[in-house]
């Protein structure tokens, strides 16, 4: 019996240190919480801190200039240029952009745009830390995670409009992906996709077999023997045999 009393009392001791060992890191926790979430914020906070902007300009000779500022130290590397508005990712994209490094929080750039089509475009500028943090300054700011500015801006450009130049990528992205050496070719098929072409003359192989066809409203010629009725080759504008 007096046993038996001695085990239960060492049981009831055991359980009345559990439960206060228990109870003092609860307490700990609760007290340490609160401060390590503060210290977490504030690093959140001041990578947040950081920013960079773009300005966008047409200037003569039909170029864009870039002016790029940011607060972020040591020395960065961005993708930066303009694209045009609107675009869906499937669409064959219409527009130009670079790699750009800014050193002590300043870098301008010129973009040549002659050959973009006239319309509203977006001048951005990307920070991507995977790989634009260049020296151990910028990689202490501990950024991980992109950052971008963009700016809206109308482009004269070449002068054409934007539908008519991203009908003509789509119309040669489809050649591209489809016409090989030896398809079938078909004249009304092709009259049907892309309008009426100009015939002109073959200077390097046997006329009397091989045509060229230019598409004025994909920018291709296609080379075509006649005798096989099949396509021989593509080329980009108006380029034949």
């Amino acid at each position: 019996m007096y046993i038996k009393k001695i085990k239960n009392v060492g049981c009831f001791l055991l359980l009345l240190t559990t439960a206060f060992l228990t109870s003092c890191e609860d307490s700990n926790s609760a007290t340490e919480s609160p401060r390590q979430n503060k210290q977490s914020e504030e690093v959140k906070s001041s990578v947040k801190e950081y920013s960079i902007t773009v300005q966008a300009i047409e200037i003569e000779g039909k170029k864009v200039r870039l002016s790029i500022n940011s607060n972020i130290p040591g020395n960065i590397e961005l993708m930066a240029g303009v694209s045009l508005m609107g675009q869906a990712p499937e669409d064959t994209y219409i527009g130009k952009s670079e790699r750009v490094k800014v050193s002590n929080g300043i870098s301008e750039i010129i973009i040549d745009v002659s050959d973009l089509p006239s319309g509203e475009y977006e001048a951005e500028a990307n920070l991507y830390p995977t790989w634009g943090l260049q020296d151990e300054k910028s990689k202490l700011t501990g950024i991980n995670f992109e950052i971008s500015a963009s700016q809206k801006i109308e482009i004269g450009g070449s002068g054409e409009s934007s539908e008519l130049v991203a009908k003509r990528n789509e119309g040669q992205k489809w050649v591209m992906l489809n016409v090989i050496v030896g398809t079938p070719w078909n004249s009304n098929e092709w009259k049907e996709r892309f309008g009426s072409s100009e015939e002109f003359p073959v200077t390097s192989m046997n006329p009397k077999i091989i045509k060229n066809y230019y598409f004025t409203s994909i920018d291709m010629t296609v080379i075509v023997n006649i005798l096989k009725v099949e396509v021989v080759t593509w080329r980009m504008g108006k380029d034949g045999a």
